[in-house]
């Protein structure tokens, strides 16, 4: 999922950044091999910290550079540029690109860089050659807001920023238990709420996304049709689901599309107006730091009467 817009309310960005990026944690430099686990359950092991590394996708880029990693960043890939949000697309400005990761990332480009590691999600091919020159891949894959608190856990360890890795890691976990007691205290009702991603493609049970639809006070009704993480689903199956709430990712859809799906017109949220489009889709759609405010974007639309 990589995708961007360009509306959120400068407040909450500037407060976020000052939250994240301005951290002036100190972290104790490491000594000695550094072996951990990935999310594919790969064993990575290092000779000591990760001082050249390159960054696919932009979820991973934007937790290095939380992490206070800019001056280690060697290359990112051409979607960082395109769609990390801000604060972090004033971040990335000045970093190599290695070029577009879809349908592949260049292995020569990656290569020419001398990087010690790459931190890249699984759906990235290419990179399965980098072994035979002794670059390790990182994979990063979380299927909830606990596995985004881990992986930032994770590139924390293999590049000797523990201390404020778990600073960070601290931090989000307050702000978003904040959120979620003043959704569940200042609301009797809990929404159901689809959200279509584009062509019917929706977050499901196993995505970190639906973790987000949970904490901010509503109920996925992707969850009684499907286990996997992003199923495309029918209009019959959203019709017969009747959800209170519509909520569209504007790069893969519109509102007016969506409303003249057929069958929609007798959905509840189309009769009540309740179809929205995500003013910031990548502070839901990138499991990094952001997820706060993706978080505070859907308890907005789920709970308009109260402020956040």
């Amino acid at each position: 999922m990589r995708k961007s817009l360009a509306l959120m309310a400068m407040t909450a960005v500037s407060v976020f950044a000052a939250a994240t990026l301005g951290d002036k944690v100190p972290s104790a430099p490491a000594r000695g091999k550094i072996s951990v686990i990935d999310d594919l359950g790969q064993r990575i092991t290092l000779p000591g910290p990760a001082t050249r590394i390159v960054a696919i996708e932009p979820s991973n880029a934007e937790i290095a550079l939380d992490l206070g990693l800019k001056k280690d960043l060697v290359g990112v890939d051409a979607s960082v540029f395109q769609y990390a949000p801000n604060p972090w697309k004033n971040e990335v400005r000045g970093i190599h690109s290695i070029g577009a990761s879809v349908p592949a990332v260049s292995e020569e480009a990656i290569v020419a860089l001398h990087p010690d590691l790459v931190i890249s999600g699984t759906g990235v091919d290419g990179l399965s050659g980098l072994a035979k020159f002794h670059i390790p891949v990182l994979y990063l894959d979380p299927t909830s807001i606990q596995g985004v608190y881990h992986d930032m856990i994770l590139v924390g360890k293999v590049t000797a920023t523990s201390a404020k890795a778990k600073v960070l890691v601290s931090r989000l976990e307050a702000e978003v238990q904040s959120i979620h007691h003043q959704v569940v205290t200042e609301t009797k009702k809990r929404p159901t709420v689809f959200f279509d991603l584009g062509g019917l493609y929706s977050a499901g049970p196993k995505s970190f996304i639906n973790s987000l639809i949970h904490l901010a006070g509503a109920t996925n009704v992707v969850d009684s049709f499907s286990h996997k993480a992003y199923p495309q689903v029918t209009a019959e199956q959203v019709v017969r689901a009747d959800p209170d709430v519509i909520v569209v990712d504007p790069e893969g859809t519109t509102v007016a599309k969506e409303e003249a799906l057929a069958g929609f017109s007798s959905i509840r949220a189309v009769i009540h107006h309740r179809v929205y489009a995500l003013p910031q889709p990548s502070y839901v759609d990138q499991p990094s730091p952001g997820l706060v405010l993706g978080l505070k974007e859907f308890a907005r639309i789920f709970h308009p009467g109260i402020t956040f």
